[in-house]
């Protein structure tokens, strides 16, 4: 026995110690960055792009719609770096040249106002600026339409490597020295009525060739000549008719002589820059004989400008009945005769075409065509040769990323035994955004670019893995089935499932072991099949995006690598909303509903708007079609609503057939439709409309808040779309605007009903689920940029303003498409907070207000619960408090857990492209501003301090710049403490927070060896003292 109590004493010891070591982390080290979180770094959609060879090797310059410069690596699609401009600037020219990389943006104000230009030179290895010259705005007499489209026009001619030459808007040419952006001269032609279109470089002269006006309907051409060094020289007109700039096209520059060509009647027509030579081509010859294909032209002939830079080879095609056929000629750059290279023939639909040099200096051409069958065929021609050198067939999914649209392209000589042959690599972009490198008959990688837009994105809670075992047993059978089927069938596929689960059994065990001993929690001890499945603590979702149009699913545990895509954009459609309306459940798959806009044809469409729905399969994308055929007609997988839909609201109702949530869609004319609005769908909805009520407003700068319920009773008319009827209204002054609305989410769950202090009593919650947040602002009358915040906390059901404050001297705009200081504002619970810029006398700097909000200033007092309502005449106690805030945000988003009970933490975009996260703690209204008592203590309040620390700890995404940031959303692992995170705009991040520390896990301090030793110990010990306990006993009944 003494023995056996040593061993004991022992062990409680060693257990004693393994807890001591078991300690919470509250920092995040180096080796933990990236563990358990992922970054996607976007660009956007390219609307520039090119191929370009430093002394480092070959790059590909990209400038998106975004307005992001960036150098991608074309071995892995990895963003080398990127430059983000502002919103009020719009790239209009990206121009490599040696080692460096010349951007042009024009700036613009509010109200549209046109503020200049930019022109920056950037070092193309490392994204550095060299330098950078600003442009004051054009002075022109035109209108104000003229004047859009010309400050686009730009061109940029390198001149060796001592300038840079630019075409700015319709007339102004500016030329700089490429080392340090220093003027060297500019010409500003403003009161000229020639627009200027191309600049051409030659030997000591500049070019520029422009369309001038004439008295008739046509315009003349005119060359105006400069001297590289000193400027202006002379004008010239050329004996010409061109009706529209995609009449005429310029070639040459650099090493090689400038040509004109241009369309003027039935003629061709060439001139060569610096002459007054004009060569022409008969265009029906050129029909009937020369170029074979063109024969069946149906319509004019069209320039396809390659930007080829100083060669004179050029593209043209003739629209036909079965798409385009095209051709490649060159200017002899001595004669300047016209040539025809090849004739590319017609191979139906649309062709898209790039053009690059080989090392040799042969001009080779890639037409790029997108098959529905799934396959882009890439043809790689030799127009000097006449020939088509290879035909390359990659797979690829029209229905993920619509057609190819452009391309830019990249060939090298490779040689083997037999012969040499030209190798292609090529950047492509598709109709939704995307990206694509292609390279022989593969694809190397993709970037999902249109993520870049994302809209909205849903969290999709993924089936358990044994719900897929019961779907391929008996679940999956059809009622016909299960009456028939013998009960021995059943039970050998019930084997032949449990013998499949086996084979991945000593995975498993493993899996397991491994995740056990090392706390690495990250590893799913299942592992991974084709199959989506939930892990254990709930960390794997999906993340359902809608973007423009198209919807993607991403998952999370994996990198945020793309499930599926779907691209809608055969027509024109843009989508607004998502909602899942049906969750993973045995048998069911989840379903999503997606919500767009699209322009209707037919003239009895209103507006020419059609709203149109498309319910599809979560886990695949696909349509999701019911397998009873009676159902189809009352559920279709699409639906359309004639008209614009204002607001949509997902019911907390399920239908009783396919048990998916109802949505309310409530159109312009105020009339509520269903979807689904089968019998069963009306039905649930006429128990509900009574309860159902809801606020409308234009959004941000409107003026005026209105609630409505459905008008008179759903039970006695068969009337449908059902009519939504006004019962109260708000309307602001003409000059206060609303800024910013905040509601409860639908989703989040409440774990207590009250506070509890420190003497044990409790303050009780004000949970009204009808209470909206809104902020407007109005011009302040003691300064005259400045505006006056009004907070108002109105009740949904009857209009009552609950609460109102008042914020003077606060910066901010109500303008929606302002970025100027926007007032941020979020609700959960009964916590309310929003963030301003306030600028007087006394105090300058971001401020954030928390209000708490309890059913009474006294505890242990709350509402008559039995008969509380909206139309009763309680108010709620608010508890306020501000702070000094460090950073401007962009949006704020709260945690949220399993259950609510685990501490809150407000979680902040600012302006830095960085997320901040603070504690509910910390944002706390009842923090005493006095020193804490013991009741204080006991409830774990801290001192009150008039600023929120810059506290870099409280920074969740440290060093990584996500840019962009239009939202952050979460949603509930299975494990209380954990919160999944995501932030969305230009880039994406994913994480998991445990605000209140990872209380349900243990630590990765913990040493699961030292325990599983323990555990060994104890069974050794207890097999030892065992049978020495059981002889002692024996002995003693003999003795």
């Amino acid at each position: 026995m003494l023995l056996m109590l040593i061993v004991l004493e022992f062990l409680s010891l060693l257990i004693l110690t393994l807890t001591l070591q078991c300690q919470v982390s509250l920092g995040l080290y180096a080796e933990q960055a990236g563990v358990n979180d992922w970054h996607q770094q976007y660009i956007g959609t390219p609307k520039f792009l090119a191929f370009h060879r430093t002394s480092r090797g070959a790059t590909i310059l990209a400038a998106s719609e975004r307005n992001v410069i960036a150098s991608i690596n074309p071995r892995n699609g990895n963003i080398e770096w990127r430059q983000i401009f502002e919103k009020d600037e719009n790239i209009l020219a990206y121009k490599g040249h040696g080692n460096t990389v010349i951007s042009v943006t024009s700036i613009t104000q509010g109200d549209d106002q046109h503020d200049g230009y930019n022109i920056q030179l950037w070092d193309i290895q490392t994204g550095f600026m060299i330098w950078e010259k600003k442009v004051n705005p054009i002075k022109s007499n035109d209108t104000k339409n003229n004047s859009e489209k010309d400050k686009s026009r730009i061109d940029i001619v390198f001149v060796d490597n001592s300038c840079v030459v630019i075409l700015i808007g319709r007339n102004i040419i500016i030329n700089l020295d490429s080392m340090n952006g220093r003027e060297i001269w500019k010409s500003d032609m403003s009161d000229s009525s020639t627009t200027l279109h191309k600049l051409v470089g030659y030997e000591e002269n500049l070019y520029a060739i422009g369309l001038k006006k004439s008295s008739y309907s046509y315009n003349i051409i005119e060359v105006i000549t400069f001297n590289i060094r000193s400027g202006f020289l002379k004008s010239t007109t050329l004996s010409s008719k061109v009706n529209h700039i995609k009449d005429m096209m310029v070639l040459g520059g650099g090493t090689n002589t400038g040509f004109i060509i241009w369309i003027e009647k039935k003629f061709m027509r060439v001139n060569k820059l610096g002459t007054d030579v004009i060569e022409e081509a008969s265009l029906e010859a050129l029909y009937r004989s020369v170029v074979p294909s063109f024969a069946q032209h149906t319509g004019e002939l069209e320039f396809v400008d390659l930007n080829l830079g100083s060669r004179t080879e050029f593209l043209a095609q003739v629209p036909t009945k079965n798409g385009y056929s095209a051709a490649v000629f060159k200017v002899d750059p001595i004669g300047g005769r016209l040539q025809v290279l090849h004739d590319l023939e017609n191979r139906g639909g649309v062709s898209v075409y790039s053009g690059a040099f080989d090392k040799k200096d042969r001009f080779i051409l890639s037409r790029t065509r997108t098959l529905p069958q799934g396959m882009v065929i890439v043809e790689i021609v030799a127009p000097s040769l006449g020939e088509v050198l290879s035909t390359h067939e990659i797979p690829y999914s029209i229905s993920s990323f619509g057609e190819i649209q452009k391309s830019t392209l990249e060939v090298l000589l490779k040689s083997n035994k037999e012969k040499v042959h030209v190798a292609y690599r090529m950047f492509a972009v598709s109709s939704d955004g995307s990206t694509h490198f292609f390279k022989e008959n593969n694809v190397i990688w993709q970037r999902e670019e249109s993520l870049a837009y994302a809209k909205e994105v849903e969290f999709l809670d993924l089936p358990e893995r044994k719900l897929w075992t019961q779907e391929v047993d008996e679940l999956a059978e059809q009622p016909e089935e299960s009456e028939t089927i013998s009960p021995f069938i059943r039970y050998f596929r019930r084997l032949r499932t449990h013998f499949e689960q086996l084979k991945g059994l000593p995975d498993y065990l493993i899996t397991y072991i491994q995740r056990f001993a090392t706390g690495d929690y990250n590893k799913d001890p299942t592992p991974a099949k084709l199959s989506l499945h939930r892990d254990t603590f709930g960390f794997r979702k999906l993340l359902i995006f809608i973007a423009r149009n198209k919807v993607i699913a991403l998952d999370t545990s994996n990198r945020g690598q793309v499930v599926w895509s779907r691209y809608f954009g055969g027509e024109i459609l843009e989508f607004q909303k998502i909602f899942v309306v049906r969750s993973s459940t045995v048998k069911y798959p989840p379903i999503v509903v997606v919500i767009g806009t699209q322009k209707k044809i037919s003239e009895d469409s209103k507006e020419g708007i059609l709203t149109r729905l498309f319910r599809l399969n979560a886990l695949t994308g696909n349509d999701f079609i019911l397998t009873d055929d009676n159902n189809v007609l009352n559920f279709p997988p699409t639906f359309d609503i004639p008209g614009k839909i204002r607001k949509i609201f997902k019911l907390p109702l399920e239908e009783s057939e396919e048990r998916t949530h109802i949505l309310a869609l409530v159109d312009e004319d105020l009339k509520v439709s269903l979807y689904p609005n089968h019998e069963g769908a009306m039905k649930a909805f006429v128990k509900f409309a009574p309860s159902f009520y809801f606020v409308l407003t234009d959004g941000v700068g409107s003026n005026f808040l209105k609630g409505y319920n459905i008008a008179g009773n759903v039970l006695d008319t068969n009337e449908y779309p059902f009519k939504a009827e006004e019962i109260w209204a708000m309307e602001f002054s003409v000059d206060e605007k609303l800024a910013a609305i905040g509601q409860r989410p639908h989703y989040e769950k409440v774990a207590s009903l009250g506070r509890v202090l420190g003497n044990r009593s409790v303050l009780y919650k004000y949970l009204n689920p009808h209470i909206v947040a809104i902020a407007t602002l109005s011009p302040s009358k003691t300064a005259d940029d400045l505006n006056t915040l009004n907070i108002y906390l109105i009740d949904s059901v009857k209009g009552s303003i609950l609460y109102h404050a008042t914020h003077e001297n606060v910066g901010g705009s109500s303008s929606s498409s302002s970025s100027s200081q926007p007032i941020q504002i979020v609700q959960v619970e009964n916590t309310i907070v929003y963030h301003f810029w306030k600028d007087n006398q006394i105090e300058k700097g971001y401020e954030i207000v928390v209000y708490d909000l309890y059913e009474s200033k006294q505890a242990d007092e709350r509402f008559d619960t039995f008969n509380l309502s909206s139309f009763s005449y309680e108010r709620p106690y608010v508890s306020a408090q501000s702070f000094m805030f460090p950073y401007g945000i962009r949006s704020i988003g709260v945690t949220t857990t399993k259950n609510g009970i685990a501490m809150r933490e407000f979680l902040f975009a600012l302006d830095t492209d960085q997320v901040l996260g603070i504690s509910k703690r910390i944002l706390d209204p009842r923090r005493p501003q006095r020193a804490l008592t013991n009741e204080d203590k006991e409830e774990m309040l801290i001192p009150y301090e008039p600023a929120i620390p810059d506290n870099k700890k409280f920074i969740l995404s440290y060093h990584l710049p996500i840019a962009g940031i239009q939202k952050i959303v979460t949603s509930p692992a299975l494990l209380e403490s954990t919160s999944l995170v995501l932030a969305y705009g230009l880039d994406l991040w994913f994480a998991r927070e445990a605000p209140s520390k990872t209380f349900d896990v243990l630590s990765e301090d913990f040493s699961k060896g030292t325990l599983l030793a323990t555990i060994l110990g104890l069974v050794i010990g207890i097999l030892i003292t065992k049978p020495m306990v059981r002889r002692k006993i024996l002995k003693s009944r003999w003795y």
